[in-house]
């Protein structure tokens, strides 16, 4: 039989007329969002409504998300088309920043029609109970469930848009926000890592790079920053921001003007690079998977580092001094210094 399709917003899902109901063990009722699939993560969400949803639009961090989709054969867009929707039902799971979750309900909010339904769903930590209350101030009708330390909202789109609405949308637009160590302004948005101002260890490293001849990769390269400095070096040939938030890879686009820059969405640690090709790469690699610390996230960095470059290779990277890197480095190049 012809399936329907869906759309997604951080991680959940629009349903189209006619979707079947169903229904996962740990979260009983006609739409999923169980633990597994408030955490912003397309993958789980599309399990449990597998085989409904055809149309994905990731979250921030989820571009592996996004590959393992479509290699169950689903169209996933990073971006839903103009003409997308509207839906009878949309959801949204709650990520950790307030702004990127207010911007993310304001658009399901859009995507939905007139008496459809707007479900959000997430965890105390990452402030489910601020956005029930600012829904109520906004005078909307918030249906609240209780759910494994945290809770679903359920609210009926109404014919009006609340005025603040507009604000929370705005707020995933790029605009010319954090300021560089020499006064440059780079775009960030809702949601992208260090949106008020450059990482220090990201300042750092930039202020460190040594001479960088041919081509290169920046591995997490966020909105661009650690590229804008390698690219400041007419030595430097070409380098390739590899960035799993697409999000911020739109700002770095934004940021970066230069021919020689090129823009993956992908994951750092399966980044699709040739093995052996390149000069040099530059990483600030993250050490916490949502929050919790996560150091095989940065040597997955680090193996995709050696992968990549060619035998005179260079990595050049900043870390946390308390973070056990040392015998990664060691095994992974012939040659560390600090």
């Amino acid at each position: 039989m012809s399936l329907p399709t869906a759309s997604t917003i951080a991680g959940s899902a629009a349903i189209e007329d006619g979707a079947p109901r169903y229904e996962c063990a740990a979260c009983p009722g006609d739409f999923c969002l169980c633990a597994a699939c408030y955490r912003a993560n397309a993958v789980s969400a599309s399990r449990h409504a597998h085989p409904l949803v055809r149309s994905v639009l990731p979250d921030v961090h989820i571009s592996a998300g996004a590959d393992a989709l479509a290699a169950e054969g689903r169209v996933v867009h990073p971006a839903l088309p103009d003409d997308a929707g509207p839906f009878p039902m949309a959801a949204v799971a709650l990520t950790r920043a307030r702004d990127e979750t207010q911007a993310n309900f304001a658009r399901a909010w859009a995507l939905t029609r007139p008496g459809g339904t707007v479900l959000a769903a997430g965890p105390k930590t990452d402030g489910i109970e601020s956005l029930q209350k600012a829904l109520r101030r906004e005078g909307l009708a918030v249906e609240a469930r209780p759910m494994k330390h945290g809770r679903i909202l359920t609210v009926t789109r109404e014919d009006r848009t609340p005025d603040r609405f507009a604000d929370w949308a705005a707020a995933a637009v790029p605009t010319p926000t954090a300021k560089g160590p020499d006064g440059t302004v780079f775009h960030t948005c809702a949601g992208v890592f260090s949106r008020d101002g450059v990482d220090p260890g990201s300042a750092m490293l930039a202020a460190a790079l040594p001479e960088l001849k041919g081509a290169g990769a920046d591995l997490g390269a966020g909105w661009g920053f650690l590229s804008a400095a390698a690219l400041a070096q007419p030595t430097v040939t070409a380098v390739e921001l590899i960035e799993a938030d697409h999000a911020a890879l739109a700002c770095a686009r934004l940021n970066l003007t230069d021919p020689r820059a090129g823009f993956r969405w992908a994951d750092a640690r399966t980044p699709g690079l040739a093995v052996g090709k390149l000069d040099w790469v530059i990483a600030n690699p993250p050490f916490h998977d949502g929050r919790e610390l996560a150091v095989s996230l940065g040597e997955a960095f680090l193996a995709t580092a050696a992968r990549i470059l060619k035998l005179s290779g260079q990595l050049i990277v900043v870390a946390n001094r308390t973070l056990p890197y040392d015998r990664t480095l060691g095994e992974l190049f012939g040659e560390v210094e600090e």
